[in-house]
This record gives C-alpha cells, structure tokens and sequence, in this order.
C-alpha cells in the first residue's frame, strides 16, 4: 500500500538556535560529566512562554533539560513592525 501523505499547514514556528561548546562551558556545562555521550550539537536556545513570561532557554533536546533560563523579551518571539522606530 502506497503512503498517504497529508498536507501539514504552515504556521509559525520558532527556530532553535544551535550552540557552541564554548557557549555550554561558559554556562557551566561539562559535556562529558553532565551529559554523557552527548554533543554540542544535542543543545539548543530558543524562547519558551511561562507562567512566568517569557524565557531564552538553552536545553538539551534529547532529554529536554535546562541548562540556562534568563528573561527573554517581553513578546517573546514576536517582533513588532513599529520596533526600533524613531518617532522624534
């Protein structure tokens, strides 16, 4: 039987920055302690909303742990046109 493929809708979609090993040691991570046989490649930054609000997050994606939280901006990922408008 031949596969059915169903269409996926575009939609928004935030995209997960990689990050550099000097980036995790800088954040206190050692790779080979903390995360056995895992790689720089394995961690990614993007924003995540909260009870809280939003936060930059840096996690490790095969087991989704964090490993930096800071306060992201206040839309998160949205960027509003009038941003970095100068109205004087």
């Amino acid at each position: 039987m031949d596969a059915v493929e169903s269409p996926v809708p575009e939609g928004l979609s935030v995209a997960r920055e990689e990050v550099t090993a000097e980036e995790l040691a800088a954040l206190g991570v050692d790779l080979a302690r903390d995360f056995p046989g895992s790689a720089a490649a394995d961690f990614r930054r993007y924003p995540v909303l909260t009870e809280g609000g939003w936060f930059t997050v840096v996690k490790h994606q095969k087991t989704l742990e964090s490993v930096s939280r800071e306060r992201g901006p206040l839309l998160g990922p949205i960027v509003l046109t009038s941003d970095g408008l100068d109205v004087n």
